[in-house]
């Protein structure tokens, strides 16, 4: 059974509006399965059921519009978690917390652009968070080469914006492989739900993130053993010498 329209009743406290997956998904110019991710990410609130059939509102709606336009600014799903309050921020040391406040007042632009990547957000009362901590942290340690703050996160920013657009296409390259490999990814031969198309997505993502992760961690650990010496060097100007006059082995 199709509901087009429903008005004989609230779907939610509030509204006397509901509509279905579908029609939600053409009010906001969204697919159906889009809005399910949604809700597997706890971004969307689910649906209230009438019988067999699941209604959203006008409060859906309006948190769509959110996570759109927030995309069409430019940040992903893991900021736009942060942003709206869904992915608990780090429990982030009271120095930290005051150096990222300053850094939002100071350098907007900045603080923009690692909110966008997803490194740093605000909370509800409006204090800048660490979301994930790693990157800022590895950023930071770069202190002990004297590379000041400012320097070290926009060093950071910068990066990110170059390896983005590779992910996305390792991301697709990737997944579509191991799918190819191995077909029976993400099936157990009966037809499956939304519920376990969900789960079969997180625990993809997971995996394809990991072996990312790893081999790009291992690529990155073996050139800059070849390399980093070398620039370092020729920053520097400075000539190194051997007393016994035996070649260096960079690696």
């Amino acid at each position: 059974m199709t509901i087009d329209r429903v008005t004989t009743g609230p779907a939610t406290a509030g509204t006397a509006v509901g509509y279905t997956v579908e029609e939600l998904a053409r009010k906001v110019g969204m697919s159906a399965r889009n809005i399910r991710a949604h809700q597997a990410r706890r971004l969307l609130a689910p649906p209230v059921r009438r019988g067999r059939v699941a209604l959203y509102d006008d409060s859906h709606v309006r948190r769509l519009d959110a996570i759109l336009t927030l995309q069409r600014q430019g940040f992903n799903l893991v900021s736009i978690e942060a942003m709206l309050g869904v992915r608990a921020s780090d429990d982030t040391p009271d120095g930290l917390t005051a150096m990222l406040q300053r850094l939002a007042t100071e350098r907007p632009a900045l603080t923009h652009a690692l909110t966008r990547h997803g490194v740093i957000g605000r909370a509800p009362d409006g204090t800048v968070r660490t979301v994930r901590p790693r990157p800022l942290r590895a950023a930071l340690d770069l202190h002990r080469v004297r590379m000041g703050t400012v320097p070290a996160l926009q060093a950071l920013s910068e990066v990110l914006d170059s390896v983005r657009p590779l992910a996305d296409e390792l991301v697709a390259a990737v997944t579509a492989r191991m799918l190819a490999l191995a077909p029976e990814l993400g099936g157990n031969g009966s037809r499956p739900s939304w519920a376990d198309v969900d789960r079969e997505t997180i625990l993809l993502t997971q995996g394809v993130v990991n072996v990312l992760t790893e081999a790009f961690r291992l690529a990155v650990e073996n050139q800059a053993e070849a390399h980093v010496a070398d620039l370092l060097e020729n920053h520097l100007g400075a000539e190194l010498s051997v007393e016994d006059g035996s070649p260096v082995d960079n690696g």
